[in-house]
């Protein structure tokens, strides 16, 4: 699955849920996953392995599909800022509350 990150939601949705540390927590949560602090993951856009540390919880859209839905994904810090469609697993992809899914700003 292809996906692009999505240009200014730390300014537009800058807070996770009600009930969730950050937005990767909030990955975590829904996934079922912890990542653990001391332990090394690998990025599923670079393949690169980083820390718990060195992971951003990223807000991105599916290239080509028309619903401009947003999704929350682990990425390096470094995938979280490229400007072209890494291929990652879509099983890793974990919905955003449509309350703050704010497609109509972009």
């Amino acid at each position: 699955m292809l996906i692009k990150n999505v240009k200014g939601s730390s300014k537009i949705s800058p807070n996770p849920p009600s009930g969730y540390r950050s937005w990767l927590n909030y990955w975590e949560l829904n996934f079922g996953q912890i990542l653990e602090v001391g332990k090394q993951y690998e990025c599923p856009a670079c393949h690169n392995y980083f820390y718990r540390s060195n992971f951003d919880g990223c807000h991105v859209q599916k290239v080509g599909y028309i619903d401009n839905k947003w999704y929350i994904i682990p990425l390096c810090d470094s995938c979280n800022h490229r400007i072209d469609n890494p291929e990652v697993d879509d099983n890793l992809l974990i919905d955003v509350p449509s309350n703050l899914n704010v497609t109509h700003l972009l």
